[in-house]
């Protein structure tokens, strides 16, 4: 009779602990398939931040974009790869604003390759490339082209086994439209213009940094879902990202942006000390995607 009990008990602790497993899975997946859509719900139109650097009326800064011709020594590495995709994609959407056929051509090409890496299909990318030859002299169906590419590489993946490269790619692509802007803003030259007219021009393309918090938080929410933490190792850099944008986040919540932006200090926030801890924390984690 005792060993009946004994059973009737060993069962009844098993099943509960099957069942306490599968609802913590069902959380797991809930709380992942919100995160996704999130994230996917949120990708920007490609061309929006190139266009707010171009209406800045800064000219094209070449040593901003990353180099193109280091992309064969990203692809052997598919994190890295979808890392440096990112990066070319934001490139080439401001080499696209400002009409600068050579540099595009160039970062076409190495974001084009490393698509590949990430799963692209080879026929959709032949296609791409053969859209770009055709149109190559007209900027604005560049830009279609370039659009399409950006869709293939992310929302394309969605519900796929490679759709976690996507938010590795897009980890990148946020970290250099802040890189951009951030390299625009402190490069702007003192005397092109008088210190109210370059703060008029500057401070829309600053609330459009400060405006990024969002899509870091969109970004970092699916990173989390992502990452292993009992096995970080199991999808190697993805918990280095993760960590990376909660620290950025950090940076961003000590920004006190709405008072001062009430108190019409827009101009002294531009030069705030924790503005340049947020481009210090940018300028590091891109160091570390185009590491090689």
């Amino acid at each position: 009779m005792k060993s009946l009990v004994n059973i009737l008990l060993l069962s009844a602790l098993i099943f509960s602990c099957q069942k306490k497993e599968k609802t913590e899975e069902a959380t797991t997946h809930i709380a992942f398939e919100k995160e996704r859509a999130t994230f996917f719900n949120n990708l920007k139109a490609p061309a929006e931040a190139a266009a707010q650097l171009q209406a800045t009326a800064a000219e094209f800064n070449p040593g901003l974009i990353s180099d193109p011709k280091n992309y064969a020594n990203y692809a052997n590495d598919e994190v890295k790869a979808a890392a440096n995709l990112g990066l070319y994609l934001a490139d080439l959407n401001y080499s696209v604003a400002f009409k600068q056929s050579s540099s595009t051509k160039d970062l076409f090409t190495a974001a084009h390759d490393l698509s590949k890496v990430i799963g692209i299909e080879q026929g959709i990318l032949d296609f791409l490339m053969q859209r770009y030859n055709e149109n190559i002299s007209q900027n604005d169906s560049v830009k279609a082209v370039i659009t399409e590419l950006f869709d293939k590489s992310t929302a394309g993946l969605q519900g796929t086994d490679r759709e976690k490269l996507v938010g590795i790619a897009m980890s990148a692509y946020q970290i250099e439209n802040l890189h951009l802007a951030l390299g625009t803003l402190e490069s702007y030259p003192k005397d092109l213009l008088p210190d109210d007219a370059r703060s008029q021009v500057l401070i829309p393309l600053f609330r459009m940094v400060l405006g990024q918090r969002q899509n870091v938080e969109n970004i970092y929410g699916f990173l989390q879902s992502i990452a292993d933490p009992l096995n970080p190792e199991k999808n190697p850099n993805y918990a280095y990202y993760a960590t990376a944008f909660e620290e950025l986040i950090g940076v961003y919540q000590k920004l006190n942006v709405d008072d001062k932006i009430a108190n019409n200090q827009g101009v002294e926030l531009m030069n705030d000390a924790v503005v340049m801890e947020l481009h210090e924390k940018v300028k590091t984690i891109r160091n570390k995607i185009i590491s090689i």
